[in-house]
């Protein structure tokens, strides 16, 4: 046997041996694979991170751009609504007016005097002693400008200034107009003119829009805000006039002497001291002695309808809380409830005819079927007996009604009411009493 022999468990330990070499290889390969996978996903995050992070800050970086552009946007707008609420271009361009305004008529001015001269010279040149003044007038004119602007921040009149500016201001422009129309024809003239006489009359009225503006401290919205609130309530103010109008036209064509008395107080109380509706209140208190709307006539016939109501009640025997239960019973399920219906009679009584409607004849029947044992064997109803219905009528109690119908004037001024408050009783036992002295007013029941 030689050297180089291998024996089989060499063998198998050597490929054992290799086959773990190979695994953990390949163990490391995957790790170190999953390793570097994950190292480049873990990049890759990191990239989009990081490329979100930017575009964020892109975004962010583009909204204070933009809310910087909006800001001095913002600024601009508020610094010319500044400029327009103090009338800033206006003055600088009344400024501006006012220099053209000299640099145009002072030269003219100036070469005017300076060609003057007497009619005996007979080699004339400039006159250099009038050279001063076109200065002279120019410089009156805005004095007078001047003078307007330290009257109103003392208070002081202004008017006279405001005369003193005109006629300077005329007489420069009418220097410049003479002057321009000779040399150089009318239109010159009347630019001449004008040059004189803007700047000063346009400084007057700067000067008395400064003025206004200082009186009345209201920005544009303000104003425009009362301006509506004005109109608004001058509209609501022509609507109430026309509205009481129409209420004192009514009130004078249907209460005359209530409508004369109103006029009366509204007369004697100072102007607003009495509001109109006191005023007719009071009026109407004066003239009737009750409460707004109501009159004698209109209360008697009240109290008349309220007799009435009770009179009805007592005739059929019921009262205000079994009527109501009626009636609204009738709303509910109709008209006609059933074999009873809302009057309580069966549906096939003859006395309703062919309605069932007879009211009239039920009453009458009740009162026929009426006896002193309370209808027995004649009436249905078990309702118990009322007592005042049964009692007999006193003589000493009839006696004092024809007593009350004699002071009142006639048993037609008789009721319920004042015969119960006279007697003492209930309502039904003074309606017997009452209808018993108007049959028989000298005889007693």
């Amino acid at each position: 046997m030689s050297s180089g022999y291998v024996s089989w468990e060499e063998r198998d330990a050597g490929v054992a041996k290799t086959k773990a070499e190979t695994a953990r290889i390949k163990a490391e390969a995957d790790a170190a694979a999953k390793v570097a996978e994950s190292v480049a996903a873990k990049t890759e995050t990191d990239k989009l991170t990081e490329q979100l992070k930017q575009t964020k800050i892109r975004n962010q970086l583009a909204g204070v751009q933009e809310a910087a552009k909006d800001d001095k946007a913002d600024r601009k707008a508020q610094r010319r609504e500044k400029r327009d609420e103090d009338g800033a271009t206006f003055k600088i361009l009344v400024n501006v007016v006012m220099t053209l305004g000299l640099l145009a008529a002072l030269p003219a001015q100036i070469s005017y005097f300076l060609g003057l001269h007497r009619k005996d010279d007979q080699n004339p040149g400039p006159a250099w002693t009038l050279a001063p003044i076109p200065f002279f007038l120019e410089l009156l004119a805005w004095v007078g400008v001047m003078g307007t602007r330290w009257a109103h921040r003392k208070g002081l009149p202004r008017w006279p200034f405001w005369l003193m500016t005109a006629s300077l201001a005329s007489l420069a422009g009418y220097i410049n107009f003479a002057h321009g129309v000779t040399e150089y024809g009318p239109v010159a003239g009347y630019a001449l003119a004008a040059t004189s006489v803007i700047g000063p009359l346009l400084a007057e009225v700067r000067q008395f829009l400064e003025s206004k503006a200082a009186e009345d401290g209201r920005d544009l919205k303000q104003r425009a805000h009362d301006r509506r609130a004005a109109r608004e309530e001058a509209k609501t103010q022509r609507e109430r006039e026309q509205v009481e109008k129409t209420e004192d036209e009514r009130r004078r064509k249907l209460f005359t002497d209530e409508f004369a008395e109103f006029e009366r107080i509204i007369a004697a109380h100072p102007t607003g001291a009495i509001d109109r509706t006191s005023a007719w209140a009071q009026a109407w208190e004066t003239m009737h002695g009750l409460p707004l709307s109501v009159t004698a006539e209109s209360l008697a016939s009240r109290e008349a309808a309220r007799e009435a109501v009770e009179a009805v009640w007592e005739d059929y025997g019921r009262s205000p809380e079994s009527v109501a239960v009626d009636l609204w019973l009738a709303d509910i399920f109709g008209s006609n409830r059933g074999d009873d219906g809302p009057t309580g009679a069966p549906a096939g009584d003859s006395s309703h005819g062919p309605a069932g409607g007879g009211s009239r004849a039920r009453s009458a029947k009740r009162s026929e079927t009426r006896t002193p044992l309370g209808g027995k064997g004649k009436r249905s109803s078990g309702r118990p007996v009322d007592p005042d219905m049964e009692r007999p009528l006193e003589d000493a109690d009839l006696e004092a009604v024809r007593k009350l119908a004699e002071a009142l004037g006639g048993t037609d001024r008789l009721s319920a009411r004042n015969v119960r408050e006279a007697v003492g009783c209930r309502t039904k036992y003074a309606i017997r009493l009452r209808d018993a002295v108007k049959a028989r007013p000298d005889t007693s029941d």
